[in-house]
């Protein structure tokens, strides 16, 4: 793709709203993203291999490629279930990054990221996407339940980091140290099935908050408070 048609597609002013999502089943993350994004809107992709996206699916990357292809900068709803693999992830990125445009802004969506990343540098594409998606009109969330296995970049390249409960002192340990709370403080946090899920929320170099989300009996829209705050 020629330099002048690059330049079109990008807009280095928009903001880093990229966003990272960490915690064990059950700690509340897929709430907080059902908050967080407009599952509606009209151009959202998803790489899900558990199917935990309310989103039209499909299940093989030919098809998942057509569509990209046919849609290109225009309305694309998808959600992505194919055989987790380092490969296959670096693929559906490459295609992702191919349609983002500044001026058609598009949420991202990748599941389960230590299942096809690696501790380290990121791969080529999934690289890229990190590191430039938020020109390109791009909002990534990844997700992960094992903080520690996860690649480095995208810690780099995610303002916001949203956690929960954790199921190991491993990722406690790893994640106390990345958002600078206390190992005891952090691990405070006080779920009650169906009543409140608590989590720990940092936003760019601010000091880390807990908040605490509520839900009402009926399972309607949760609502967030912050609780308190730790440097």
């Amino acid at each position: 793709m020629a330099k002048a048609q690059i330049a079109k597609r990008q807009d280095a002013s928009l903001p880093n709203l990229n966003m990272l999502v960490i915690g064990a089943s059950g700690s509340g993350k897929s709430s907080f993203l059902r908050l967080e994004i407009d599952f509606k809107q009209t151009r959202i992709i998803a790489w899900d291999p558990d199917e935990d996206f309310t989103l039209p699916r499909v299940r093989d990357m030919a098809t998942f490629k057509k569509l990209c292809m046919k849609h290109g900068f225009g309305a694309i709803r998808v959600a992505l279930t194919v055989n987790p693999t380092e490969e296959s992830f670096e693929e559906f990125a490459g295609l992702v990054y191919a349609i983002c445009h500044a001026k058609a802004p598009m949420a991202i969506l990748a599941d389960e990221i230590a299942d096809v990343t690696r501790i380290g540098k990121a791969s080529p594409n999934w690289g890229q996407l990190c590191r430039k998606v938020r020109k390109y009109g791009g909002r990534l969330v990844a997700c992960t339940q094992r903080p520690q296995e996860a690649d480095k970049t995208i810690f780099n390249q995610a303002k916001i980091k949203w956690c929960g409960a954790l199921s190991s002192q491993a990722a406690y340990k790893f994640m106390a140290g990345e958002m600078d709370v206390p190992l005891v403080e952090f691990k405070a946090l006080d779920n009650i099935e169906q009543v409140q899920v608590q989590y720990w929320l940092r936003d760019g170099t601010r000091q880390a908050a807990k908040h605490t989300m509520t839900f009402k009996k009926q399972r309607k829209k949760p609502a967030v408070r912050k609780s308190r705050a730790k440097a």
